[in-house]
């Protein structure tokens, strides 16, 4: 999305871009963007600080503002956390992937999808030392696809996730940011929430969710997550005012 963001611009230098956040972790550079928007240097781009627009609502005291709910306080956050548990080794896999293929300017290695097959440390570290792309020999990724290097950054990226606690745990770690909200949304709304419609039938899917999305983003702008509130604020302030 930033090289859709960044070519478009050439053409519509007046639009404004907001993308997910992805696998960029260079914090400065997306405070930078926000700091300075709009920006025709930055191509008017802005990153969300989480890693999905998804990941906002999976914000526990913003969720708990939904009229749709039907959990406690303690089943939500159990629920949140324990999906994203599920996905952790799983999402650290993929975080290594995605930095070597970025550090080669190069996507040809897949990503995995299931975390079943990552229900463990030791297990998501055979699955990632040896893949097929990190154990046939190649000259200019050798210092990268070694086992040691590939242990190294494994422990890096589970570190970030998890601030070297044993589970997950609300203010620890940076998993609510970076793993992917898109993955962990859908199972939420369906475990812990419930919407009719006119007619009383209970929706499904999408609908729900959307459904559900729309009731929260309606609510006053103080009651919105903080990224939202300074969103609106660079909207109203910058953009609006200024006309």
């Amino acid at each position: 999305m930033k090289s859709v963001a960044e070519a478009l611009h050439k053409h519509h230098p007046n639009y404004y871009f907001l993308i997910d956040r992805d696998h960029h972790h260079d914090h400065n550079f997306i405070e930078k963007c926000w700091k300075n928007f709009p920006d025709p240097t930055t191509d008017n781009l802005l990153v969300w600080f989480r890693r999905e627009l998804e990941n906002y609502f999976l914000i526990p005291d913003y969720l708990l503002k939904s009229q749709y709910i039907t959990v406690s306080e303690d089943e939500l956050r159990q629920h949140i956390r324990d999906t994203f548990q599920e996905r952790l080794y799983l999402e650290t896999v993929n975080h290594v992937i995605v930095y070597i293929r970025e550090s080669l300017k190069n996507k040809w290695i897949e990503l995995f999808e299931k975390p079943t097959e990552f229900r463990t440390k030791d297990e998501a570290i055979a699955k990632l030392v040896n893949m097929p792309a990190f154990t046939v020999p190649m000259t200019k990724m050798t210092h990268l696809s070694s086992q040691d290097k590939l242990k190294e950054l494994f422990d890096e990226f589970l570190e970030l996730f998890t601030d070297n606690k044993k589970t997950l745990e609300f203010g620890c770690g940076q998993w609510q940011q970076l793993m992917r909200g898109k993955k962990v949304l859908p199972r939420i709304i369906n475990r812990c929430f419930q919407v009719k419609d006119a007619q009383g039938k209970f929706l499904q899917g999408k609908t729900k969710l959307n459904q559900i999305a729309k009731n929260l983003v309606r609510k006053p702008i103080k009651e919105q997550p903080d990224d939202f509130q300074r969103l609106y604020d660079i909207i109203y302030h910058r953009i609006i005012s200024s006309n």
